[in-house]
Parts: structure tokens; C-alpha cells; sequence
């Protein structure tokens, strides 16, 4: 983005901050592309995608769940990186492009209908809402049914969890509401919780069944493939910085370099024995870790940050020797909130650079942190950015990196329903990036993965998609982010993001 660079690093670390951008920048932005399901009002489900087009060619982007009969905004995604891509491919899965006032109306309407009985919308549109429009008499107003026939129709998915709201709506509305649970007439058995409630409360027939069945598996897809819990354990991080070369540290911390190290630098760290640089850089990720962590977990981290992390990454990727590879992999380790808090959404554009710098030549202490428990499966997918770089921009490696990818899917048939080092959303990552590589060879492997129903097919599609795409029936990916990147382009990508 052409905007005046900031100087002050309590605002430059936040604007990347996907949350804060979206509060303080997205209404700034024009409304773009809105798109919805076509058959959401025979089912009583919207699922919205409202977005606003960025200078630097990337999408503000807002995915909400709206049950219109019911429970208004119950599920919400937002995100400031969103691709022209995503939308395409909706679009060819019976999405249709609407007008921003009609997306409004039926997300607020639907609000609205909900609140009337008690029910708030999902805790992420405390966020998402700052990607439309306020909520005035300046948009146009549009009459939407909400309910069905005229009544509250609560939908309880499979695993039962909308039932919490059957006593708020009994509170709010008496009997004047009808529920759907997803069972057989001859199986119909309610918890005693729920007994005072008679058959002819319960809307069960064949249409009703047919109904559910295609709400349910959107409605529930997180809910099915649950994230593995992080539990990392941390080890005792120095207290005070040490380091051989104190003009790293100190240009690492300067609020006025947090877009950028100076070129003098840059050239200065390139001229200084790699060991050295490296061993500097280690101390000072250890020390800022170990400075930081706590507060960010506790919610106590003041606005003094600075931009150590994003430089010692950016370094490494430059230096680009085997022994960068443990600062790399701690900083994998921390949590995503760490991740927010010190690189916002350039995550994704720094790690696998200086992943891939590192381990390329040197990769078994990567594997061994891919196949470790505890870690989030968005930090631990950089794994894969940096094994899909291997194989691209080194070809006669693909083979080495097609038997691990391979091995990683055989072990993840019994790894995935655990939850041990793998989720829904590392496969759904671990899809993706066999899409990129069009490893057709891996079908059988890709197919059993599938069958343990723990893949989250919201990440890159079901196993149908992916058939589609390794057979080069149906293509939509971007795979420049496999492409290796020099310090000067990756810090002009933090300025864009700005």
C-alpha cells in the first residue's frame, strides 16, 4: 500500500494486527464482492462472504454463517489477506454474487430476529462487523423472512450442541417455537433435561430430514474436526541479552526500523561470519520470547513491541545456514497468539522463507518438529510451505519430498483421529499442498486420509475437489508462495501490508 510510513512501533505492530486493521481501516476500504449460498433460503442458511478490495490487490475479508431461522450470525470468519481465488472458486460451488445491501439485510436482519430471542451473535462479529457497513438508515432497507412459518425453528446439529438454546428460546417465547434433532422417529429419546417437551414439539419428516442433512454438514464441519490442544511446554529463556555484536540487537529494537532494517544493516550482518550472525540472532529470539510470552498469554503485553521477531526471521532467511534452524523452529513453537502479537498476518510470508533456508540442506529436525504434539496446526503448516519450496525450486528433490509426504499421510490415518501432531486443519493444509505439487501419485494415501472423516474440507475442499484438481479438472490455486523471496522483496511486502 502507498501510505505514509509510521514511525512509531506501538501503532506499526498492531496495524498488521488482522483484528485491529479490520476495526480501524476496513469501512475506509470500498465494498467488493458479496456472494451467498443459492439455496439459503430454502434451508434457512446463508453463508455470506462480504468483501473490500485492498491497494496492494488482496481482500478484506468477512465469512458468515447466518441461520435465518433462528440463531442469527452463528459462525463468523474474517481475515485482511483474503484472494480473488476463493471467491472464484465459490462461485463454481453454488455461490451467486449479490448486492452489498442485500448481504447487509440478511445478516443484520437476521441479528436482529435472534436477539429478539435472546441469542447474541457469534463472539467473532464483535470483529467481523467492521468489514460492513454500520448498521444505519443510509443502507436500504430490504424485508427478509426470517423464521419458519412464522415461528422460530432452532436446527440441532449432530452433535447437540444448539440444544443449550431450547431453554432460552422456552424462556423468551413459551411454545411459540419448533426444533429439529437429528434422529429417527423410532430412535426419538431426549435427555430427561428435555422430557417435558412431546413429540408434536419436534418437526421430524422425510423434507425436514433432507433439509438438515445439507445444514448440518456446514454448520458442524469445525465442530467435526476439532484442533489439537497446544501444550507446549516452554524452557527457561534468558533474562538478559547477551550478544557478540550489539548493534544487531540494538537495530532489531529500533521503533524507526520496525518496517525495515536499514541497507548498511543488512550489508553489515551479511559481511560477519555466518556463526556469529546466527548466534546473535539466537540469543536475541530466545531473549524476546522469553520477554514477551507470558504477558501475551496473560493479556498484560504493553504496546513497546518491537519488530526482533519479523527481523531475526528475515536475517535467517538471508543467511541461510543449517544452524538458524533452532530460532526458527522455537518461534514455531509459541502459540498463535505469540504469532499474531509479533508478525500479524505476515506469518505466513516470513516463517516458510526462513524455513526453507535453513533446512533445506539440513530437514530432519524439521520433520521431527512436524511429527511433535502440542503445536498449533497454522504454525506447524509452514512444515509444509517449506517442503512444497524444496520440491519446486529444487526438482530432482520432489521425490524425497513426495515419500515424506507419503509417510506423513500413511501415519496420519491413525495419528488424525487422536489428535496427535496432526488436526482437521493441518490436513486440510497437508491437501492443499499436494494440490500444489500434483501428486497424483498419493491418491491411495490422500483416500484413506479422507476416510478417517477427520479432514476439514473447509480448508482446501472434500476428496472429490481434490481428485478434481490433481487430475487438472478443476484448477484455482496460487502457488507463489513457493517462490523464494530475497530480505529487500519480503520487507517490501511488510510495508504493502501498511
Amino acid at each position: 500500500m502507498a501510505k505514509k510510513k509510521k514511525t512509531s512501533s506501538s501503532k506499526s505492530q498492531k496495524t498488521i494486527s488482522p483484528e485491529r486493521y479490520i476495526k480501524e481501516k476496513a469501512r475506509q476500504l470500498p465494498i467488493g464482492q458479496c456472494l451467498i449460498n443459492r439455496e439459503w433460503q430454502a434451508n434457512g442458511l446463508a453463508h455470506i462472504f462480504v468483501t473490500r478490495p485492498r491497494p496492494n490487490g488482496e481482500l478484506v475479508l468477512g465469512d458468515f454463517l447466518v441461520d435465518t431461522y433462528c440463531l442469527g450470525v452463528k459462525d463468523a470468519f474474517y481475515t485482511m489477506r483474503g484472494d480473488k481465488s476463493s471467491l472464484e472458486y465459490f462461485l463454481t460451488k453454488g455461490f451467486v454474487e449479490i448486492p452489498y445491501e442485500e448481504a447487509h439485510n440478511i445478516i443484520y436482519g437476521a441479528i436482529s430476529f435472534a436477539e429478539d430471542a435472546g441469542i447474541e451473535p457469534h463472539k467473532n462479529f464483535e470483529i467481523g462487523q467492521y468489514i460492513l457497513e454500520e448498521d444505519t438508515e443510509d443502507i436500504p432497507l430490504i424485508d427478509y423472512e426470517f423464521g419458519r412459518d412464522g415461528k422460530y425453528f432452532l436446527v440441532v446439529g449432530q452433535d447437540y450442541k444448539e440444544r443449550v438454546y431450547i431453554n432460552t428460546l422456552k424462556e423468551r417465547l413459551g411454545d411459540n417455537f419448533e426444533f429439529l434433532l437429528p434422529i429417527d422417529d423410532d430412535e426419538y429419546d431426549l435427555d430427561d433435561e428435555y422430557d417435558e417437551y412431546d413429540d408434536d414439539d419436534v418437526v421430524a419428516n422425510a423434507a425436514n430430514k433432507a433439509m438438515l442433512n445439507t445444514i448440518i454438514d456446514r454448520m458442524n464441519n469445525r465442530e467435526r474436526t476439532p484442533d489439537e490442544e497446544y501444550s507446549y511446554k516452554h524452557p527457561s529463556y534468558p533474562s538478559t541479552l547477551t550478544v557478540r555484536h550489539q548493534f544487531i540487537a540494538d537495530a532489531f529494537s529500533d521503533k524507526n526500523n520496525f518496517y525495515r532494517l536499514p541497507d548498511d544493516i543488512i550489508a553489515k550482518i551479511h559481511a560477519l561470519p555466518v556463526e556469529e550472525a546466527i548466534s546473535d540472532i539466537y540469543n536475541i529470539v530466545m531473549y524476546e520470547i522469553g520477554r514477551t510470552y507470558k504477558a501475551i498469554d496473560d493479556g498484560t503485553i504493553n504496546d513497546e513491541e518491537n519488530g526482533s521477531i519479523v527481523h531475526s526471521l528475515i536475517m535467517l532467511s538471508m543467511l541461510k545456514s543449517p544452524d538458524g534452524l533452532e530460532a526458527v523452529l522455537e518461534i514455531m513453537r509459541q502459540n498463535s497468539e505469540f504469532a499474531d502479537y509479533h508478525l500479524g498476518d505476515l506469518a505466513p510470508e516470513i516463517i516458510p522463507q526462513a524455513l526453507y533456508a535453513c533446512c533445506k540442506d539440513y530437514i530432519q529436525p524439521m520433520l521431527a518438529y512436524m511429527y511433535a504434539s502440542g503445536f498449533e496446526s497454522y504454525l506447524r503448516s509452514n512444515c509444509l510451505d517449506a517442503l512444497g519450496m524444496i520440491a519446486i525450486n529444487n526438482p530432482e528433490r520432489r521425490p524425497e519430498v513426495i515419500e515424506i509426504l507419503r509417510q506423513l499421510l500413511i501415519s496420519m490415518v491413525d495419528r488424525l483421529p487422536k489428535l496427535e501432531a496432526c488436526d482437521g486443519t493441518f490436513a486440510g493444509f497437508v491437501m492443499s499442498l499436494l494440490v500444489d505439487l500434483k501428486a497424483k501419485e498419493l491418491i491411495p494415501e490422500i483416500k484413506k486420509v479422507y476416510e478417517t472423516d477427520c479432514v476439514d474440507d473447509g480448508v482446501t475442499g472434500d476428496f472429490d475437489d481434490i481428485i478434481k484438481c490433481l487430475e487438472g479438472k478443476e484448477e484455482f490455486r496460487d502457488t507463489d508462495r513457493y517462490e523464494i523471496q530475497t530480505p529487500e522483496e519480503i520487507y517490501k511486502r511488510i510495508e504493502n501490508f501498511n
